[in-house]
């Protein structure tokens, strides 16, 4: 079998792809950069450019399902130029490798598309579901999850031979960037401390279920939206103690408050201060490796 990645440069792309080499996948990844080269027989890079509508369609050669991950990091400061690039960057490159299938006449049998939990409204007293997707037009990263699916989702329409999967991927834990990543660095200098009250939901989930999981909906032809989170959440203050915890440190410092949070993350503040208690509906096939917060976070912190 063989895998089309775009975004395949970020820690999700880098793991699923290690993961599909290591099952004798073979792996295509599109990427701006025409240096890329590969040593590895089972990983190839192709150059695209979605902007200037580029793209080497040898990619497409013998290819039976496309994961579409790719689009401008969130977690850079939302000034205006970045919001741009959050937005477009995603939106652009679904329209653009989607097109290409359709005109092209490429024969695949699933379509995977990254997204993300914004899609469920900042609530600390409920918990959401695959069919509790809202629209908040005054969220911006919510509007970027809605307007992101509904390309995706025109096109699924167009092209009904194709399995399309919709991927509402949580906080993903991963030793090689994120949370987790910078999280255990500050508390290594009890630096750590909880945003706001704390008491904020995390939905999260362990970077090899996250990559586990597409897998698992491209070898049973999955089609619907899932969301990628492990079924125990927990709330910022508890994974931030876990994380100080099975680092051999402890959180000492005060909460920092929000209006701080605020005036030093702007707009982005949403990102770290908004609550989602999110559970998956969808994957109850699914055992996870890491169903609990103890166990993902000692696996990652080399405690197991």
């Amino acid at each position: 079998m063989k895998l089309l990645i775009t975004g395949g440069s970020g820690t999700l792309g880098q793991e699923i792809s290690k993961l599909a080499i290591a099952k004798s996948y073979q792996v295509n990844i599109l990427t701006r950069n025409k240096k890329l080269v590969s040593n590895n027989i089972n990983l190839k890079y192709y150059y695209w450019n979605p902007n200037k509508e580029e793209i080497d369609i040898e990619c497409f050669k013998g290819v039976s399902s496309v994961i579409n991950l790719a689009g401008f990091s969130v977690f850079n400061l939302w000034t205006k130029k970045n919001k741009s690039k959050i937005l477009n960057s995603r939106l652009t490159s679904t329209l653009f490798i989607l097109k290409q299938i359709k005109e092209r006449g490429i024969k695949l049998n699933s379509f995977l598309s990254a997204s993300g939990i914004a899609a469920y409204p900042d609530s600390i007293s409920k918990t959401f579901s695959e069919k509790n997707s809202v629209s908040i037009p005054d969220s911006f990263i919510n509007q970027v999850v809605v307007k992101w699916e509904s390309k995706v989702l025109e096109f699924e329409k167009k092209l009904p031979d194709i399995s399309f999967s919709i991927m509402r991927i949580g906080l993903v834990l991963s030793n090689e960037g994120g949370i987790f990543n910078i999280s255990k660095k500050l508390s290594m200098l009890y630096a750590l401390s909880p945003l706001g009250r704390g008491n904020q939901w995390q939905s999260w989930i362990h970077i090899d279920d996250a990559s586990s999981i597409f897998f698992e909906c491209i070898n049973n032809s999955s089609t619907g939206v899932f969301n990628l989170v492990a079924p125990n959440p927990v709330v910022q203050s508890e994974l931030l103690q876990k994380i100080a915890l099975y680092n051999r440190s402890a959180i000492i410092l005060p909460n920092i408050p929000r209006f701080i949070v605020k005036l030093f993350f702007g707009q982005m503040s949403e990102m770290v201060l908004s609550s989602q208690k999110v559970i998956s509906n969808n994957l109850n096939n699914y055992k996870f490796k890491f169903p609990d917060i103890d166990s993902a976070i000692k696996n990652l912190s080399n405690q197991v």
